[in-house]
């Protein structure tokens, strides 16, 4: 038996709706995880991770994580702080800052890389290839059109 607000609600709300409430799950579940950084600290320093020490700057990663300057400027300051991340200036701008992380931060990143492997193996273990490869194929549409929608803007 359903219940009484699947009834209200349509398929695409349903679906907006849990994107919020997943994300919000998420990050009180990786928040518990972390003992040095929250779970959104943790996300942009695997993204700095994934790329050569100074190459990106704050706008690239605040598009790579999906959010503004203003908020990543704000958790860098706060993984430089605690050690994880250093802030350069661009050869050619100066007025350009980019980031690179430590080797407290590399340390972080490969230590806990292995436990984050097995945590999203668990989150998805009762997922076939089927489902899990139409919620990939949904989600990018998603990402994509919201990207699109914010440059816009």
């Amino acid at each position: 038996m359903g219940s009484p607000v699947e009834k209200k609600i349509t398929p695409k709300a349903y679906v907006y709706g849990s994107i919020f409430t997943l994300s919000n799950r998420l990050q009180l579940l990786g928040d518990r995880r972390y003992k040095d950084l929250s779970l959104k600290q943790a996300f942009v320093l695997w993204n700095i991770s994934l790329y050569d020490d100074y190459f990106l700057n704050l706008k690239d990663i605040a598009q790579i994580v999906g959010t503004s300057s203003q908020n990543v400027k704000k958790i860098i300051n706060i993984l430089e702080k605690k050690g994880f991340a250093k802030v350069g200036k661009d050869e050619t701008d100066r007025r350009i800052l980019r980031v690179a992380l430590t080797s407290k931060g590399k340390e972080y990143y490969l230590e806990r890389g292995k436990e984050e492997e097995q945590y999203i193996e668990e989150l998805f273990t009762d997922f076939d290839d089927e489902t899990l490869m139409g919620l990939y194929q949904g989600l990018y549409k998603l990402m994509e059109k919201t990207t699109q929608e914010q440059g816009e803007k």
